[in-house]
Order: structure tokens, then sequence, then C-alpha cells
């Protein structure tokens, strides 16, 4: 079985998606789970608010940790092997590159339960994660 990558932004939302994955025992105890965290690019010139790269950096890092704290205790916890990755860009794109680069065999995400009209007007990255992964995805809500 390939490895296994799950976004998570530090969201209960995406801890259920761990947890489904992790009690359903559908994964060889062997295989990898990657959490993926994706923190928007911040420009320093174009920010124009006295922040310099460092403190740029500094969030971006702060961030990164407080989205992966839960799901690393989870998989601790559990005894499951994890690895971290963050990256910088547009959310769904960012994921989608991830998987692939890492020749993951499926993302598994948490969804927000917006569904019907909202949905449809607001988009979702869990859509467009569909639409763009060459891999399967698997949604939870």
């Amino acid at each position: 079985m390939k490895d296994i990558v799950i976004p998570v932004d530090g969201s209960e939302h995406a801890l259920h998606a761990l947890r489904v994955v992790l009690d359903r025992h559908l994964y060889p105890a062997q295989t990898t789970v990657h959490l993926v965290t994706v923190l928007p690019t911040l420009v320093r010139q174009g920010l124009h608010l006295g922040l310099t790269q460092e403190d740029i950096d500094t969030y971006q890092r702060e961030e990164a940790e407080f989205a992966f704290e839960d799901a690393v205790a989870v998989l601790k916890a559990a005894g499951q092997p994890y690895d971290v990755h963050q990256e910088i860009g547009p959310v769904a794109e960012s994921i989608v590159r991830r998987a692939e680069t890492l020749d993951a065999g499926e993302i598994v995400m948490g969804t927000r339960g917006l569904g019907g009209i909202p949905a449809i007007m607001l988009g979702s990255i869990a859509t467009k994660v569909l639409h763009l992964s060459p891999v399967p995805v698997t949604l939870v809500k």
C-alpha cells in the first residue's frame, strides 16, 4: 500500500479525517501518513505593513506548528508512522503536488460540510483537490 496524504489546518474536520483513517484499520501498519499544511504566500513587498522576511517566516512556522500539533499527537499516540510537510502557495494545487511528489496512493481529507448551492457558489478546496488529483481522494464529512 502506498502512503497517504492528509491535509491538516488545525481544524476538527482535519482531525476527524485522520481519526477515520486510524479507526478503520484500512491501511497496513507500515503505511506512512503524510500530514500536509498549506500556508498562503506572503510577499513582504506587497504587504506594506513593516514586516520583515524574518517576521513572515516566523508567522508561517508558527502557523504550520499549530496546524500539525493535534494531528501529530494523535499519530504518536497511535504509533503510526508519519511525516509532516509545509507548503506555501495555492492550497488545492499544493496538496495535489505534494501527493504526486510523494507518489502517495491516496489523499484523505476532511470537509467543512458545505453542500448544495453554497458549495457550488463558493467552491471548495476538497472539490478542487478531487478535480486535480491523479490519485484517489477520500472525503470525510
